[in-house]
This record gives C-alpha cells, structure tokens and sequence, in this order.
C-alpha cells in the first residue's frame, strides 16, 4: 500500500513538472545586432566618454572629461524592459535587451555622447545622453532596430525621435526582439502591444 502511495506521489510530481514546462512557452531568443542603421552625425560638440559598466539595456555607468567620478547615463529617446527597477517584475525581454547592451558597451569602451536641448539630467540624477558606438552607429537606433527597445520620446529631448521611431517600426514588423513571441511588444507595465 505505502508503495503504491510512493509511485501515486512521485507520478504526480512529475505531471505537475512536466505540465509547468509544456505551459512555460518558448523562451525568447537573444537580440540579433541589426548592422547598419540609420544614424544622425554626431555633433559637434559630442563629448568622448568610457563605459564602466552596464546597469541594464537603457542605462549605463560612464566616466567623462570633468566628472570626478562615474555618472549614470540614461539613454535618450528609448525605453527598455525592465530588469532592475525596485519594486518591478522583471519584464519580457528585459534579460535579452540588458546583455546585447552589454555586448555593444563592454567595460573599457569609449563612445561619443551629447546632450540634447531641455536638460542634461533626470528627475532620478541620471545624466541623459545621445550616445554614438565606436562604429559610429547611434546606440538608440541599434537598440531600437534590434528589438531590444521601444521609440520613447520624452520632451523636451526629442531632438532624433523620428529616427528611432522609424527603426523600432521597422522592428515591430519584422517581429524583431520584443516584438516577436514569447513577449509579442508586452514588455511594458502600460500595456503597449505588439503587432
């Protein structure tokens, strides 16, 4: 009797395993770097800055020409699932969008950055820059055609929004990223759908 019990139990445990993996879903795949982008120059007063690491797939911790110690930098112009917010579950993609940042931003590298009319930082005391990859890509528009970030114009810093719009669009039919399934563009707390 008690073993029979056993074998009841254990084939019970295992339905219950095997159902939690079949209803799991697929997971998502990691983000493809898109290649060429459209880029706007980088201005003339675009300042050199070293990454000292990535905090999560929009924001990172930089060192620069004038600043005594590392500053965290928000990108602008684009919004990424979250990972690392307080308080956040951990969103759809967010895993995927923070490591191919930290593939385009390993520690050491030098980007360019600029600030955009409107301020230079955020109510949290980020610095917010415009940020150009040593290849000269604009890391908004890599993000954004990546399908590792949605377009999300703050203003007053709207100054490439066109640009990035344009390249999360084109993700977003092409079913890039986070807009492809398992997450299919749910990767926000305010409901943004997918196609």
């Amino acid at each position: 009797m008690r073993r029979r019990q056993l074998v009841i139990g254990c084939l019970a445990v295992a339905a219950v395993l095997v159902g939690h993996e079949l209803t799991k879903g697929p997971a998502a795949r990691p983000a493809v770097d898109p290649g060429a982008v459209t880029s706007p120059p980088v201005p003339a007063d675009a300042f050199p800055a070293q990454v000292v690491r990535v905090v999560d797939g929009d924001t990172f911790l930089a060192r620069y020409a004038g600043s005594p110690r590392p500053v965290y930098v928000r990108v602008i112009g684009i919004d990424t699932p979250e990972t690392v917010k307080p308080d956040t579950p951990v969103r759809c993609y967010g895993p995927q969008a923070s490591a191919f940042t930290k593939h385009l931003l390993p520690a050491g590298t030098v980007v360019r950055a600029a600030h955009e009319p409107g301020g230079d930082v955020d109510r949290y005391g980020r610095q917010l820059w415009d940020v150009w990859l040593p290849d000269g890509r604009f890391l908004e528009s890599v993000l954004a055609a990546a399908g590792t970030a949605r377009a999300y114009p703050f203003p007053p810093q709207v100054e490439h929004a066109d640009v990035i719009r344009a390249e999360a669009d084109q993700a977003r039919s092409l079913r890039r990223g986070l807009w492809a399934a398992p997450c299919d563009g749910n990767s926000f707390g305010d409901n943004v759908r997918g196609p």
